[in-house]
């Protein structure tokens, strides 16, 4: 159980702050716990990944305040591009959320950017949610699984 808990708080804090890979961490805790069962911790890190990542989208968004020494950049030549990216995103749902799937299992584009670009086009949660959940259970499982399935191939 408290091996779950590392892969969550860590899965979360490289959410927030990506300092190193969540994905080699948790190859790490697989390799050194074979018991733990592999769609657990999986999903236990892509949920923690996903916390993390939403106070990037909150905070594009403008509905997470952030520190004074963030500041805000000033977006000058790119407000024009904003409007345009948002109404076309509210366009095309489907294609939004599409590309929020695929960055989220293969990670390009990378799932960070998408995240932020989806707060500043004001993606709705209906949208980007599901398809964040999705695709990151996804890639976490298939990353969880992966020690196993190499014994299992080499031994």
């Amino acid at each position: 159980m408290t091996w779950l808990l590392s892969v969550f708080a860590v899965s979360a804090g490289t959410g927030v702050v990506p300092v190193f890979s969540s994905e080699l961490y948790l190859v790490g805790v697989m390799v050194a716990h074979p018991e733990l069962p592999w769609w657990l911790a999986g999903s236990v890190a892509a949920v923690g990944q996903l916390l993390g990542k939403s106070v990037h989208y909150l905070a594009a968004r403008g509905v997470v305040a952030l520190p004074r020494w963030v500041g805000r950049a000033r977006w000058g030549r790119w407000s024009g591009w904003s409007g345009r990216f948002q109404r076309w995103c509210r366009r095309r749902p489907l294609w939004s959320a599409g590309v929020v799937l695929v960055s989220a299992v293969v990670g390009v584009p990378p799932f960070a950017m998408v995240v932020v670009a989806g707060g500043v086009a004001r993606l709705s949660p209906a949208v980007i949610v599901p398809s964040g959940v999705v695709g990151r259970v996804s890639r976490y499982c298939l990353v969880a699984a992966l020690p196993g399935m190499a014994q299992s191939w080499w031994w």
